[in-house]
């Protein structure tokens, strides 16, 4: 299930503004949005204090601008600026962005990013804008952190989800002849693979299916395993489980026609029959049959369809989260409404794109799978969901007992998630399920 186009548009400003680094587990973020409609046209100034301590050659911070119009997640792309502060800035510098405020724009995303490992230091974020000759200061809300306190040194700030991770944490600072800034010390960061899956050209390749090129990637070998991702995923959606999963089978990684590098520029609707379709085809390609599969969410639907409509090339299927039709019988009222306000306001934009809008309205239209239909299903089957999971347990108790055989499985205490939140937990479910005789 696609997560809230808000926090994709966060996404986004993280993975542009790493465009030139390594990622890493401890990336973080912190966006500071201000209001610039009335000043179209002008020119502009950032200014912003930062003090590098990393402690090893993946580390480093960064500050980065971007506008965007009404919606947060119409982003102007040729307002982009980023700086990238050397590394040996071991003292504290003063470093200025300067611009002009586009003529659609509504508000500019001030982010302070760092990556890696270390202490980083942000101090007096200033913002001014050109009336004739003269320079004008436009308040930033706690921009130079004096006013700020230690319950809570991020306030007028947002994304702080993205410094809530193990070996991060974030606090305000004195020294001498400066007074109060903030820093944010980094630990047990390593490279993140999550942008290393799904970019790998040393094992990465293109099938044709119906007229679109679907990319993958293989890894380890062993019974084929095909994982499938969800509606606006890709391959590194899964990139807590390739490297486990390799160690003992071939992972046959997909990205889904229109997602990752699986580029699909038609109109037309997108359904799960279309990507099981896609799936045998790769398949096929690839001389398989009785392979293992494991989808999330929209990945978990393709999953049921495949193993219903061709059995014969499934051997044990697993599906996280799944769901045969998109009533609120079988999925959470809200998140049902939230998809439909955002299709909405995505169709209000002029230059909105149309597949996203199409993944989107899939959700709203897709699957309609009978339930009896899972009669023909021959695989060995675990349907796994959260205890808060998006997906209503009624309905994934439905799809379990509509398959021969089947087990389900409700992990307490998790959501929809948890494949990336807890892989830890989700990955021992699948696995003692894959080795069971």
């Amino acid at each position: 299930m696609i997560k809230t186009i808000f926090y994709l548009a966060f996404l986004i400003v993280q993975q542009c503004a790493y465009s030139q680094l390594k990622y890493t587990t401890t990336n973080t973020a912190l966006v500071k949005l201000l209001p610039v409609k009335k000043y179209t046209g002008k020119q502009y100034r950032l200014s912003i204090d930062i003090k590098n301590e990393p402690s090893d050659d993946i580390s480093g911070g960064t500050v980065m601008v971007l506008q965007t119009k009404k919606q947060d997640w119409e982003f102007l792309e040729n307002t982009r600026k980023t700086f990238f502060a050397p590394k040996d800035s071991q003292t504290w510098k003063s470093y200025t962005i300067t611009g002009t405020i586009d003529s659609e724009a509504y508000k500019l995303w001030f982010t302070l990013a760092t990556y890696g490992n270390g202490d980083f230091y942000y101090d007096n974020m200033k913002f001014e804008i050109k009336e004739g000759e003269n320079w004008v200061d436009v308040p930033v809300e706690g921009g130079d952190f004096e006013k700020l306190s230690a319950g809570n040194p991020l306030k007028g700030f947002k994304n702080g989800e993205s410094v809530k991770k193990e070996g991060l944490s974030v606090s305000l600072v004195n020294q001498e002849g400066r007074g109060q800034s903030l820093r944010i010390h980094a630990e047990g960061g390593t490279i993140d693979k999550r942008f290393f899956y799904g970019n790998n050209s040393a094992t990465g390749k293109y099938i044709n299916s119906k007229d679109v090129k679907i990319y993958y990637e293989t890894y380890g070998e062993g019974e084929p395993l095909l994982l499938l991702h969800g509606n606006g995923g890709s391959i590194s959606s899964f990139a807590g489980q390739i490297e486990e999963f390799a160690r003992n089978y071939k992972v046959i990684a997909v990205d889904t026609r229109g997602q990752g590098k699986s580029i699909d520029m038609q109109t037309e609707h997108f359904s799960y029959d279309l990507f099981a379709d896609d799936m045998k085809t790769l398949l096929d390609s690839l001389g398989l049959k009785q392979v293992n599969v494991v989808g999330w969410s929209d990945g978990g639907n393709t999953g049921l369809l495949l193993a219903s409509k061709y059995p014969d090339y499934v051997k044990k299927l697993v599906t996280m989260g799944a769901n045969l039709n998109p009533s609120d019988n079988a999925i959470d009222k809200k998140m049902l409404k939230t998809i439909a306000k955002d299709i909405k306001q995505l169709k209000d934009q002029k230059n909105a794109e149309i597949v996203t809008i199409r993944l989107l309205e899939m959700l709203l239209q897709e699957p309609n799978i009978q339930p009896e239909s899972l009669g023909a299903i021959k695989a060995k089957t675990l349907v796994v969901a959260g205890e808060h999971d998006l997906i209503l347990e009624n309905h994934t108790r439905l799809i379990g007992a509509s398959i021969p055989g089947a087990k389900v499985s409700i992990l307490k205490g998790q959501t929809h998630e948890v494949v990336a939140d807890n892989p830890k937990v989700f990955n021992q479910v699948v696995l003692d399920f894959l080795k069971e005789h």
